[in-house]
Order: C-alpha cells, then sequence, then structure tokens
C-alpha cells in the first residue's frame, strides 16, 4: 500500500543497542579508530592521521543519549589511554594526550549541539561553514589542552608542537566528521536490497567517481604545488550526482590520498617540515569545503523536492494518495495485470452519514475521523493495495491480484473493522461510524486507461449498497 510518506534523510540512526552494549560498542569503535591512528604514527612525533576524535564526536551528536551516559565516556576513556600505553607511552603522558583528545570532543559537541539538527547533521544551506568553525574549535581545544606534551616527548618547541597539533586535528575532524554524520541509518541499510540497487545501477553514473579517480592519477604523476587542486573539478561533479556521504567518504579518500602521497618523499609530518604541513594540512581541509557545501546544498534541495512531490501527489489531511496520483497510479498497475491476464478489483468507500459528524460534532471531528478511518484501512490492506481519497468522505482502493471471494472478504474485514472501532474525535469523544462499500470485480484485467470504467462501476454498487440501508458491501454484477 504506497502511501507512505517520503523518508527525509534526517541521518539519525535510531540507537538499536541496550545502554551498556551501546556504550560498549562506542568504545570498541574508538579503540579501532586509535589503533588506525598510531600506526599513522611516526617515530618522530605524534600521529598522522587521528580519526578517533572525530569518530567520537559524530556519534555523540547523532546519538545524544550515548553524550548523557557515563558508561560511554569511561568506554572511550579507556580506549583512548591503552591506545596510548599500546604505542609505548607512560601512564601520565597516556593520561595527558586522552586528556587532550577528550578536550577537543567535549568542545566540538559544545559548539554542535547548539546549532539546529538540520545544520548540525549538514542538512542546512550554511552546514559546511559550521562544520568548519567547529572543527576549528575542537582543534583549537585539543590542541591548547595537549601540545604542551609533546616537547615533553619529542622535543621542539611549544609553538611548533601547537601548530602540528592543531593543523593535523583540523584536517582529520573537517574529513572524518563528516562522514560520521552524513552516514546512513541503521534502519536504512537493514532495508537495503543489494539486487535491487544492482537492477536499477546506470553505468553513466561512474563517470564523476573515473574522473576523480583519473585526476588524482595525474596529480601523483605531476605533483608540485598546484596538484592539490586537480580534484577540485571532479569533487565538485561528484558532490552535485552523488549523495552527501558518498561525497564525504570521497572527500575522505581524497584527503587521505594526498597526504600519504606527500609522504613520499616531499612532505614529513614533523615540526622540521613545519611550513609544508601546515599548507598541506590547511589545503586538504579547504579542499574539502566546496564539495561538502555543494552535497549539502544538494541534500537540502532534494529533501525540498521529496517534500513538494509527496504534497503534490498525496492527500494533505489523510497522507493516502490524492485523486489524480491514484488514477495514475491504478492505471499503470493495471496495464502490468492485463500483461500477464492476472484479475484485480476495485473498491469505493463511504463513511456513511458523514454530514452529521461535520454537523453535530464540528469540522476539526471530521477531520479526525477521516484520518482514523485511513488509518484503519491501512492497517487491513495489503502492502500492493493502492488506497487514494477520491474527494469528501470517499475512498477508492485497488486490489491487484486477488480472486473475488478474496476481494469479498478484504472489502466485508474493511466494513466489520469500522463498525466495531471507535474513533476518536478530539475533547475525549469517540465515536462509532459504519462504511458502504461497492465492489466490482474483474478476472482478467482490462487494458491501460480503464481504471476510470472500473470506478464507476464500483461506484454504482456503493449506490446500490447505500440505498439498501448502508453498513454493507455491495459486488457489482
Amino acid at each position: 500500500m504506497d502511501t507512505t510518506r517520503p523518508r527525509i534523510q534526517s541521518a539519525v540512526a535510531s540507537q538499536a543497542l541496550p545502554a551498556p552494549y551501546a556504550a560498549l560498542a562506542l568504545g570498541v569503535a574508538v579503540m579501532v579508530a586509535c589503533v588506525v591512528g598510531t600506526l599513522s604514527r611516526p617515530l618522530e612525533f605524534l600521529a598522522t592521521f587521528w580519526p578517533a576524535n572525530a569518530l567520537m564526536l559524530g556519534i555523540l551528536l547523532r546519538e545524544p543519549s550515548l553524550a548523557r551516559d557515563p558508561k560511554a565516556w569511561l568506554a572511550c576513556v579507556c580506549a583512548y589511554v591503552f591506545s596510548s600505553l599500546l604505542m609505548g607511552d607512560g601512564m601520565a603522558i597516556a593520561i595527558w594526550l586522552s586528556f587532550a583528545n577528550l578536550a577537543g570532543v567535549v568542545a566540538g559537541w559544545q559548539f554542535f549541539h547548539g546549532l539546529d539538527r538540520s545544520t548540525m547533521l549538514l542538512r542546512g544551506p550554511l552546514s559546511s561553514l559550521f562544520l568548519l568553525c567547529g572543527c576549528i574549535v575542537q582543534a583549537a581545544a585539543e590542541s591548547i589542552v595537549g601540545f604542551s606534551a609533546t616537547p615533553v616527548l619529542f622535543g621542539g618547541s611549544a609553538r611548533e608542537a601547537l601548530l602540528m597539533w592543531f593543523s593535523s586535528a583540523l584536517m582529520c575532524s573537517m574529513i572524518v566528521l563528516p562522514v560520521v554524520l552524513s552516514a546512513p541509518s541503521l534502519e536504512t541499510l537493514r532495508r537495503f536490497r543489494c539486487r535491487e540497487a544492482m537492477r536499477e545501477f546506470d553505468p553513466a553514473r561512474l563517470a564523476p567517481l573515473l574522473a576523480l579517480i583519473a585526476s588524482e592519477g595525474v596529480a601523483l604523476l605531476l605533483g608540485g604545488a598546484g596538484s592539490l587542486l586537480f580534484s577540485v573539478p571532479a569533487l565538485l561533479w561528484c558532490s552535485l550526482r552523488y549523495s552527501l556521504f558518498s561525497t564525504a567518504l570521497l572527500c575522505l579518500a581524497v584527503g587521505l590520498a594526498k597526504s600519504y602521497s606527500a609522504t613520499m618523499g616531499i612532505v614529513h609530518f614533523t615540526p622540521e617540515h613545519l611550513p609544508d604541513v601546515l599548507s598541506l594540512r590547511l589545503g586538504i581541509t579547504m579542499l574539502s569545503l566546496g564539495p561538502l557545501s555543494v552535497a549539502s546544498f544538494q541534500a537540502v534541495r532534494n529533501e525540498l523536492l521529496d517534500k513538494l512531490n509527496y504534497a503534490a501527489r498525496h492527500d494533505a489531511l489523510t497522507g493516502v494518495f490524492g485523486r489524480k496520483t491514484f488514477l495514475d497510479q491504478s492505471a499503470r498497475s493495471l496495464h502490468r495485470l492485463s500483461q500477464d491476464q492476472r484479475s484485480a478489483a476495485v473498491l469505493m468507500i463511504d463513511l456513511d452519514h458523514f454530514k452529521r459528524v461535520n454537523d453535530n460534532f464540528g469540522h476539526a471531528a471530521g477531520d479526525e475521523l477521516l484520518r482514523g478511518f485511513t488509518r484503519v484501512m491501512q492497517q487491513e490492506l495489503r502492502p500492493t493495495d493502492l488506497l487514494g481519497r477520491m474527494g469528501g468522505e470517499e475512498f477508492a482502493v485497488l486490489l491487484p491480484d486477488v480472486t473475488k471471494p478474496e476481494a469479498e472478504a478484504i472489502a466485508q474485514r474493511l466494513c466489520d473493522t469500522a463498525r466495531t472501532q471507535q474513533f476518536h474525535l478530539g475533547n475525549n469523544e469517540y465515536l462509532n461510524a459504519t462504511v458502504s462499500v461497492g465492489l466490482i470485480h474483474q478476472l482478467a484485467s482490462p487494458q491501460r486507461g480503464q481504471i476510470e470504467r472500473l470506478l464507476r462501476e464500483a461506484d454504482l454498487a456503493l449506490y446500490e449498497a447505500k440505498r439498501t440501508g448502508r453498513n454493507r458491501v455491495m459486488v457489482h454484477a
């Protein structure tokens, strides 16, 4: 029964685990990210890529309940400390570095938590600018708290340590945090069907990705200062064709590729190469800003188009198909059925004495009755059935691929359920209502465009049901 509202991508993943397990899962995820970061740590300095802070911040922003759970914070503290000890740091240094990482997460949380949720989840017109500001706040907080530990570990000046830490934290947050914030929810992943996606796949959609790979290859071959910008046109093309999450993933991949390709004899991520490191990291940070801005704007635009399309196709009061959409969808369904010589049935349903409800209880109560009856029908109909509001208190249903007894049973069930249901009208008022149903069944579905004829015949049966006493099902001969 295709009457569901469009899924506006809020990117909010519902917490599928109980609180203790969710806290443990967060700790494990942060621990894995810490291990990935430690693998990028040169012998002379701190990690060149540290995704743990952005990952933790993104998960907490998507799941605010975890931010209020002390067990989640304890699990993350253990993950940070253990990963630092794993690299051979002493306990005091491990606690110091972990405190710095957590300071950045807390500062980022305070900044992003004050934004409205759509902007925070990169679905606002200025989301990318707020993302950059939030990443700067996060990077500043953790670098201010932690930079003084680096001279103790590796020597060098405090100024160099501060700039190195800040640039690394800013780059990592800018390329990792958008991936976490825009990732599809668990419910979306559960609904994903690989076979359906493969059937609908268009090879032409690979063109932006291939252009991005080619531009990265050229940048790697030519090198030079301008190679950082070679990917911009392809990334912008990707942001126009792909989803926000896909664009964020590509920005992450390009950022990592440029960061690690720079280590091939060009840049060493140590204070001795501070100007080159700062230039590279800030360049990668700015490189992600443009594509993410375009992708974020596209996401907002697509959501607005979905809402407009839904409003144009559906009845504003009940949420089911409007008259025109029902006719179009039914005509297409009947055309498919006719090709396979399969049967179909059409129901015309009318709430009995609906005018009395408006006169005695008011039009607001009548609207509540219509909504309540719509919910009853949606519960009783099959997922493949089509339901539409034809006007006023009159509804139509297309039952594809049913026998005549099955169609009569469905119609009678609707009639019986409506009669036994108490509909809430508001202000603690309830009402029993009845419906009359007219039914037409055809063994072999007619050709495309004959839905109007079936509706006329079902309407004749509905008129007969109302003439003979209402609260009944009448089948057209």
